[in-house]
């Protein structure tokens, strides 16, 4: 066999076949797991909406608000017709990336519960945020956040986990962000009701 001559535009060839080979792997490759990865984010989804609201029936309704020129949505947990809680996606930057959560609340307001979806914050310090039954998640519990400063430190009422300031405030961040999606989309919910109920002397009966 002839060995190619050695010259930049063969070079170029050479290096040219390489990246579209390996770019061709790659589109195969992704096009092989993102079904996959879309499947299990959907779990850890359902799973973390299912932690942090009252039993419901069914699947819950999901609504979209606008908030901030921001897009959320909003999992609605439904028992036949009533409205038993709200579970919100929320997230920030924490000291080792991007901390994304789940926050509950129950129909009045309170927090019911949070779950951690995803982080890259230090394991032993930040990452103590994700442990359900630790005082950091807990102290969260039952509060309103019309009552309950969410602000760590002596401005607020969150405690803080230990040496790990960072994290704390960007989860409380988070919350709070969460808890101003909630007030959105129940004043969206009531708006709805509202013009769905008759004015007086609308429909109703004839008498």
């Amino acid at each position: 066999m002839e060995k190619m001559e050695s010259s930049l535009k063969n070079m170029l060839l050479s290096l040219g076949s390489i990246c579209l080979v390996c770019a061709a792997l790659l589109a195969s490759v992704n096009a092989m797991t993102a079904n996959r990865i879309a499947k299990v984010q959907e779990q850890k989804t359902e799973r973390a909406i299912a932690q942090v609201v009252p039993a419901f029936e069914g699947a819950p309704v999901d609504t979209t608000v606008i908030l901030d020129e921001a897009e959320y949505l909003v999992h609605k947990a439904m028992v036949g017709d009533s409205i038993v809680g709200y579970a919100i996606e929320s997230g920030t930057a924490g000291f080792g990336g991007p901390i994304s959560i789940m926050v509950g609340f129950s129909a009045a307001g309170e927090i019911y519960s949070t779950a951690v979806i995803s982080h890259s914050e230090t394991p032993g310090l930040g990452a103590k945020m994700t442990e359900d039954e630790s005082h950091f998640r807990t102290q969260f519990k039952g509060k309103n956040p019309a009552e309950y400063r969410l602000v760590v430190g002596d401005d607020g009422d969150v405690d803080a986990i230990t040496a790990s300031t960072i994290t704390s405030r960007a989860f409380t961040s988070a919350v709070k962000q969460a808890y101003n999606v909630f007030l959105a989309a129940t004043e969206s919910d009531s708006d709805a009701v509202s013009s769905a109920t008759p004015a007086a002397g609308e429909g109703g009966s004839d008498e």
